[in-house]
């Protein structure tokens, strides 16, 4: 069976969630986490709590897809972007150095994945999981890392119950491996 992990990069709360493909419209959880960094933590620091993390869990998963959120750059809180580069670089980095590929959609195309709009709010994307897979996420990180589990899994034609143009934006993104 199919495994595909979503990661939801970010600083202040990364979302990780794992699905496995199964005979049912919604796909079955194998994992599901939120990544904090403790109080303190600042910096490369940081980077590098959340990115051992990260390939922690990928290690020990070993799943099939990786489908890691592409950069979505906020330049009105410039303070956020070099930290999200930095921990952006650092992942892509680590599963190039393992030989890992994985696809890497834009926010805009996770949320027309998941709501049909490719402007949805955070609130949004938690409620069209829970309506449209069944699942209450424990944080917006992890609705939106569920989202692009579900994607991996659509990309493999391993997702039932989804639309066309669901299958269709998860068939045109590019695998990348750098």
């Amino acid at each position: 069976m199919v495994v595909s992990l979503g990661i939801d990069p970010s600083i202040s709360g990364t979302g990780l969630v794992a699905l496995r493909e199964s005979n049912f419209n919604y796909p079955d959880l194998v994992f599901e986490r939120e990544i904090v960094a403790p109080k303190g933590t600042s910096g490369l620091q940081r980077v590098q709590l959340i990115a051992v993390e990260i390939m922690s869990a990928i290690h020990e998963l070993k799943p099939d897809v990786i489908v890691i959120e592409g950069y979505s750059l906020h330049l009105g809180h410039a303070s956020s972007v070099v930290p999200l580069v930095e921990l952006g670089g650092v992942l892509r980095f680590l599963m190039m150095l393992d030989g890992l590929k994985w696809l890497d959609p834009r926010a805009s195309v996770l949320k027309k994945f998941v709501t049909g709009k490719g402007t949805a709010q955070k609130d949004q994307m938690m409620m069209w999981v829970l309506k449209r897979w069944g699942h209450t996420s424990k944080s917006n990180n992890t609705a939106d890392a569920y989202g692009l589990a579900c994607i991996g899994l659509a990309s493999m034609n391993r997702l039932h119950g989804i639309s066309k143009e669901m299958l269709a934006l998860s068939a045109q993104l590019p695998l990348r491996c750098n």
